[in-house]
């Protein structure tokens, strides 16, 4: 066990570092009269009953948040004072914060302004927070407006870190912690500290428990003492803020969901040493050691491009900026770290050497929904998703009785330029540099379609509508990322269904054909009138109509079904009360299972099918018609088996540069 004690102007407390040592806790709780343990959902889980053992204290009340950055807010403290005025916690209790840097700074505030102020300690139990949440005394929460702009200054009585905990923590959380220890040894102005994380590297990442303690430790002693040197932020302690600037602005772009801390500052550093290399000239190859380090350690490090006006105002709403300058911790060409403000020129100049990585969006509107991919892709010779930040789903029905009169109704068309919004809206929110929006059989089929186009143009939104043959090539060009060897890629749509034959990007045959679900069901089940003659009838349109394909039975392939007809089957088969896309893609479903599956939704009037545990409420009008035309397809094909891909036309329109 070891301990180092911080000095402030606030007092003295000391930081306890080793393995198994909570029990170690019970000397500095005697003197309260309650005691509140504040964690996460997820921790709290874990290790309450842990914690409770270890202390067997009758004063001690559990109170658990929601996990994640998005409830670091108003609203959440909120719920912990009720809780706590409700259960008489008075000026002499105590907060106990367990969990990762959202833990320790919400119990941190709440131990700053409850009453004015009561004591708290800390326990972090991610790597991130043992090495910075938890120590120097900085509290705070987050707005819709920036990360931690409402806080407080408040020390801890002390902090208590236990390594044990960092078994339990999801690697992408572990390497999230590196990048703050990494910060720290470039802020120290010798080598040792850095050159340490690189021969140990191995040791670390495999959690040993004599190098977690000595790697902690150094990060912990130059923390105390810089806070030691500038406990209010006024000089020094700025240089923490290292990777901040732009790390705490992609965060927020992200919707602190799918990229970490961590990896927001290592990116930020880079953004740093890149400005610094204008400024000072630094040396190439140290950044590239840098780099190397970070990703070493399981964490991107690349910065990705945004629109000027984007990322200029997201880093001016940043707390450390003031009157329209825009700070950062820079290099100077000795490597010291400083602060200092930077021209927009600069800054500019150093966001366009990313250009090439960026976010993009694709909508695909379809006969029965629309469908938004957002991504981060690197563009060079060709464009590669390097990472899918979201996929949404909306039924808008855009088709409705399309089929019958020829023309896109009025509330149709409402429901989705509605929809559009949304989705431009959070497109926006991501910062994203490019969105391209294509529409398929129920747009290019009606006559008035431009009345659609323009209301969506309106919007910022230009729609190309693109032929079947088209689509089908997209979804190709999406599943040949997954699939390496040779494939039928089959996409039920609501207007057409689309067959797309090859290997390894090559397309063997491509053929669009007018069948779909919201056609099927408007031909022959307008009023759910699903008969043995009605489902035959069916059943004899599709094979009447995919006879130029039936040649296809002869050939060796992988069946690989796309889009919600073939995904629905997956998510009533396993019964997901919640949408799951990672258990749905590349999960196999058998002919017979098919058949079950269209039983079921026979069973019940179109009411009864809304409640079926998987079945998309708005789908339940169209499933049964679309389960009916992928049956007799494999029926007539001769095959007894499909894959379901989430790999379709979006992936497909996301990597190419054009549609």
């Amino acid at each position: 066990m070891r301990r180092i004690d911080i000095r402030t102007s606030s007092g003295e407390y000391p930081i306890i570092l080793g393995k198994n040592i909570i029990s170690q806790l019970k000397e500095y709780i005697s003197d309260y009269d309650k005691i509140l343990l504040l964690s996460n959902e997820d921790i709290g889980n874990i290790y309450f009953k842990r914690v409770l053992q270890e202390l067997k204290d009758e004063r001690i009340r559990v109170f658990t948040i929601p996990e994640g950055e998005s409830f670091k807010n108003l609203e959440t403290l909120s719920t912990i004072y009720d809780y706590m005025a409700k259960e008489n916690f008075s000026r002499k209790s105590l907060i106990i914060s367990l969990g990762g840097g959202v833990v320790c700074d919400i119990g941190g505030f709440v131990g700053a302004t409850y009453m004015r102020g009561i004591d708290f300690i800390q326990i972090p139990t991610s790597l991130l927070a043992q090495v910075d949440a938890s120590i120097g005394g900085k509290t705070g929460v987050d707005t819709q407006y920036g990360k931690n702009l409402i806080g407080a200054f408040k020390q801890p009585k002390a902090v208590f870190i236990d390594v044990s905990f960092l078994s339990t923590l999801p690697k992408e959380q572990f390497s999230s912690g590196m990048a703050e220890v990494i910060k720290h040894s470039l802020i120290i102005e010798d080598k040792e500290y850095f050159e340490f994380l690189k021969v140990k590297r191995e040791k670390i990442i495999s959690l040993d428990s004599d190098n977690l303690i000595e790697m902690i430790a150094k990060s912990c002693d130059i923390k105390r003492e810089i806070v030691e040197r500038d406990e209010f932020e006024k000089g020094d302690r700025a240089l923490l803020n290292l990777g901040h600037t732009y790390g705490h602005s992609i965060e927020k772009l992200f919707n602190f969901k799918g990229m970490t801390h961590g990896e927001g500052v290592a990116k930020g550093i880079i953004f740093e040493l890149e400005l610094s290399k204008i400024l000072n000239r630094i040396d190439e190859d140290r950044i590239e050691e840098i780099k190397d380090i970070f990703k070493s350690y399981g964490l991107d490090p690349n910065p990705i491009y945004y629109p000027e006006e984007i990322i200029l105002e997201i880093m001016k709403k940043d707390k450390k900026n003031s009157f329209d300058k825009i700070n950062f911790i820079l290099f100077s060409k000795e490597m010291k770290v400083y602060r200092d403000s930077v021209e927009i020129k600069y800054i500019l100049e150093v966001n366009n050497l990313f250009s090439p990585r960026y976010i993009k969006g694709i909508i695909d509107i379809g006969t029965n929904s629309c469908r938004l991919f957002l991504a981060q892709v690197f563009q060079g010779e060709e464009i590669k998703i390097e990472r899918e930040i979201s996929k949404d789903v909306e039924i808008v029905k855009l088709g409705e009785d399309v089929n019958k009169n020829g023309y896109l109704k009025k509330e149709a068309i409402s429901r989705t330029v509605e929809c559009l919004k949304r989705y431009k809206k959070k497109a926006d929110s991501y910062g994203a540099k490019e969105l391209v929006a294509f529409a398929t059989s129920a747009t290019r089929d009606s006559k008035n379609r431009d009345e659609f186009l323009n209301q969506v143009k309106e919007i910022g939104i230009d729609i190309k509508c693109i032929s079947g043959d088209r689509e089908a090539q997209l979804n190709f060009l999406g599943n040949s990322i997954v699939f390496e060897e040779r494939i039928l890629v089959l996409d039920i749509g609501g207007g057409s269904t689309e067959f797309t034959l090859g290997e390894k990007g090559e397309i063997e045959f491509v053929k669009s054909i007018n069948i779909g679900a919201v056609r099927g069901t408007e031909r022959f089940f307008s009023t759910q009138n699903y008969t043995d003659d009605t489902i035959e009838k069916c059943r004899e349109w599709v094979k009447d109509m995919i006879s130029e394909v039936k040649f296809l039975k002869n050939k060796n392939f992988t069946l690989v079904g796309v889009a919600g007809t073939a995904t629905t089957q997956i998510s009533v088969q396993k019964q997901m009360r919640v949408y799951d896309s990672s258990k749905v893609h590349m999960s196999e479903i058998k002919l017979e299972e098919l058949r079950e599956n269209l039983k079921l939704f026979l069973e019940c009037s179109v009411e009864k099918r809304k409640h079926i545990v998987g079945l998309e409420e708005k789908r339940a009008d169209v499933i049964i018609a679309g389960t009916i035309i992928l049956i007799t397809i494999m029926e007539e094909l001769g095959i007894n088996k499909m894959i379901v891909s989430e790999s379709d036309n979006l992936n497909g329109a996301m990597i190419s540069k054009s549609i």
